[in-house]
């Protein structure tokens, strides 16, 4: 006959803080912030189940709302994943001055994100490199930052298959093409603290 043998105090502890860990995760990206601490966030659909659980555990308050809704603003951040550009205009409208929208898109659709958020009057549009997923990023690199890119690129495994794809990586950064061949990106813009914004 076997018994189930209780874990030590210590080591269940130890599990949680594990677990809780590989959790929140998936919102690593909030250190992109200025401020990584979230405190009332509007998530839009589609919603990734992980975020969605992730987002719980570490803001104050989460709408998930179905893109439809006629939900007040106010937020703080407002993320989207999966979502098309013709959401841009909700995304702002439902961020408070000084807060800020968060997509997770593809490298080929980051400049025309960028695009849709400063045409709803957002600033400090910046498109980064989430390496090598969305959900699992171990580098979160600002692909307008050259010397970012080829400081990321240059840590990569130098294996000779690695390596391959850190010269193609490396010359279509010089041909300003890398966007287009990033599998996993985010788009991060700013509301204005005050008046409408001016596209740019």
């Amino acid at each position: 006959m076997t018994r189930a043998v209780d874990q030590p105090p210590a080591l269940s502890e130890e599990r949680a803080a594990e677990d809780m860990l590989h959790a929140v995760r998936r919102a690593d990206w909030r250190f992109l912030l200025p401020d990584p601490q979230l405190v009332d966030v509007a998530y839009v659909a589609p919603h990734d189940p992980e975020l969605s659980a992730a987002l719980q555990r570490v803001a104050r308050s989460v709408a998930l709302l179905d893109g439809h809704d006629d939900a007040p603003g106010g937020h703080d951040v407002v993320v989207a994943t999966g979502a098309s550009t013709g959401t841009a205009p909700a995304l702002a409208a439902l961020t408070r001055p000084g807060g800020w929208v968060y997509v997770e898109t593809t490298g080929r659709a980051t400049a025309r994100w960028a695009r849709a958020l400063r045409r709803e009057g957002l600033e400090e549009v910046d498109a980064i490199w989430l390496w090598p997923t969305a959900a699992a990023p171990r580098e979160m690199v600002p692909l307008h930052d050259d010397a970012a890119v080829r400081h990321a690129l240059g840590r990569r495994d130098p294996g000779a298959r690695l390596r391959v794809r850190a010269w193609v990586a490396r010359a279509l950064l010089a041909a300003r093409s890398l966007p287009l061949v990033v599998p996993a990106a985010a788009v991060v813009a700013r509301r204005p603290l005050s008046g409408s914004g001016e596209a740019s």
